[in-house]
C-alpha cells in the first residue's frame, strides 16, 4: 500500500473517531451546491442540500450538509450504499465523511442525515434553510452569532448546541 493510499484510508477511518471537530467558518464557495448535487448522484438518493453551505453567499463550516427523507431511515440497503461511499455511521441517523482533497468531484467533508418525511426535525431544517435563503436579515444575524460562537467553541458538537436557541428564535420570527 502506498503512503498516499494509507493517508486516505486513515482520513476515512478517522471520520468514525469520537473526537471534537474544529469549528471554522470559511468564505462561501460557489461550488458547494454543485458538490451537493454530485452527492445526490453518488448516493442514488434524492437529497436536500441544507445548512449554511446551501445558502448562497453565507460563510459556513466547510461541510456539505445533506438531508435524505426516507420512509425507513434504518433500511439496510441504504446503509450499505452510504458505507460504499465512504460515509461512516455516527449514530442517530447521521453519516459523515471527512474532507478528502484527493476526491476531485467531492473534496469537502459531508454529513448526511436520514429522517422520515413526517419527522418534525425535517420540516424545521428545510424551513430554516429556506428562511436563510430568502431573508437577508436573518442570514446576517445567524452569521454574526456563528462568528461569535466559533471563537468560544472549538468542538463542533458544542457549537451546534450553542446555536440551537438562535435557530429556534429565528424560526419563530
Amino acid at each position: 500500500m502506498s503512503e498516499e493510499s494509507l493517508d486516505v484510508d486513515l482520513q476515512r477511518a478517522s471520520a468514525a473517531w469520537p473526537r471534537p471537530l474544529r469549528v471554522d467558518l470559511v468564505d462561501p464557495d460557489p461550488a458547494w451546491p454543485e458538490e451537493a448535487g454530485r452527492w445526490s448522484v453518488r448516493l442514488g438518493l434524492p437529497v436536500h442540500h441544507v445548512g449554511a453551505t446551501a445558502v448562497p453567499g453565507l460563510p459556513a463550516v466547510p461541510q456539505i450538509d445533506l438531508l435524505v427523507l426516507l420512509d425507513d431511515p434504518d433500511d439496510e440497503a441504504v446503509h450499505v450504499a452510504l458505507e460504499a461511499r465512504d460515509l461512516v455511521d455516527r449514530g442517530a441517523g447521521l453519516w459523515r465523511r471527512p474532507a478528502l482533497p484527493d476526491d476531485g468531484a467531492c473534496p469537502t467533508a459531508v454529513e448526511v442525515r436520514l429522517l422520515r418525511p413526517d419527522d418534525p426535525a425535517a420540516e424545521s431544517v428545510l424551513r430554516f434553510r429556506d428562511l436563510l435563503r430568502t431573508d437577508p436579515r436573518a442570514a446576517g444575524r445567524y452569521t454574526d452569532v456563528r462568528r461569535g460562537l466559533t471563537g468560544e467553541y472549538a468542538d463542533l458538537g458544542m457549537y451546534r448546541r450553542a446555536k440551537g436557541p438562535v435557530i429556534a428564535a429565528l424560526l419563530r420570527g
